[in-house]
């Protein structure tokens, strides 16, 4: 159930301009996030190994390493991370060559390490999922739900409404613990063949870059709340001043000149948990919910999908 299909890029849904990364973020920091992001991970791996190429499927593994300030612990999901490894100061330097920027040596503790990760090219990942729902004689079809969600004529119904729970809409329930957070981001030309995704959380500030197949991506922000969909020129600014704080300078030389384009979305935000849970109607058919991702859209994905099978073909349990 949703208003706005997902990926397409005229209707504000967060997923059409996202990053793409493979990380959890701005969701429940639980034993099970942390399984299905690991077993999402697996699922985009076992679709590099089916025999479809990038141009098919958008999905990528890269290099991705990130630098937190002291007082970060390691995230739930690292032990099952296979490539995971922590980095020193020296290790960190050396990917700053040539040498590490003074608001880094002014917290020498920090949290460091290094994965390789998917990162999902948006536009073909979905067209691939549309696909492969056609492939398995699947229909998408489009139209208003007029009523409760009851009314609709199946056996089993899955609300992927995202967003949209968080406001009272015909047929709707809203949910009190939905909220928006909004993102805006930078979209880039890749003149610099950049390879490998970075974060930096530094205190108060932080900066990331994502090198999609089509576009690096520079970013960004974490409006609490906020559902204005318009491009703020300020926030444009700020994200390319902390960038070029943040990150290494060869992968912000230049930056301003190499803009194509803006985005921003609305993050589905829900507080405490991810609703993935299943509730039996009077006539026996089985209504799951799906929704309040946060950030971790394409990072949760497979894992939650496999969960609602599981969960509509045996809703007690």
């Amino acid at each position: 159930v949703a208003e706005n299909v997902a990926g397409d890029p005229n209707r504000g849904v967060a997923s059409g301009g996202a990053g793409g990364l493979w990380f959890p973020y701005l969701c429940e920091s639980t034993e099970r996030t942390g399984r299905w992001a690991n077993e999402t991970r697996v699922r985009y791996e076992q679709l590099l190994q089916d025999g479809l190429g990038f141009e098919d499927n958008g999905v990528a593994v890269k290099d991705v390493w990130q630098c937190y300030s002291p007082g970060n612990d390691l995230p739930p999901w690292a032990p099952d991370c296979p490539t995971l490894e922590l980095l020193s100061v020296a290790q960190v330097e050396e990917k700053y060559a040539p040498g590490l920027p003074q608001y880094m040596i002014d917290q020498d503790d920090f949290l460091a390490y290094q994965f390789e990760a998917p990162i999902v090219q948006v536009d073909l990942f979905l067209g691939h999922l549309r696909r492969l729902i056609e492939g398995m004689g699947g229909a998408l079809v489009e139209r208003k739900v007029a009523g409760p969600i009851e009314s609709l004529e199946a056996d089993v119904l899955v609300n992927c409404a995202g967003i949209g729970n968080a406001v009272e809409v015909e047929g709707l329930e809203s949910d009190a613990r939905m909220r928006p957070v909004r993102g805006q981001i930078v979209h880039c030309e890749n003149r610099a063949n950049i390879t490998e995704a970075v974060t930096i959380g530094a205190g108060a500030e932080s900066a990331y870059m994502i090198p999609r197949g089509d576009v690096v991506v520079y970013g960004g922000t974490s409006d609490d709340g906020q559902w204005d969909l318009s491009v703020n020129e300020d926030t444009v600014e700020d994200i390319i001043r902390r960038c070029k704080k943040l990150l290494p300078e060869e992968y912000t030389q230049g930056m301003e000149d190499r803009i194509v384009g803006h985005w921003v979305g609305l993050r589905p935000y829900r507080e405490e948990m991810v609703s993935v849970e299943a509730k039996t109607l009077e006539d026996g058919r089985v209504v799951v919910n799906n929704y309040g991702h946060g950030g971790s859209g394409f990072t949760l994905c497979w894992g939650c999908a496999d969960e609602v099978v599981r969960m509509a073909q045996a809703p007690g349990t």
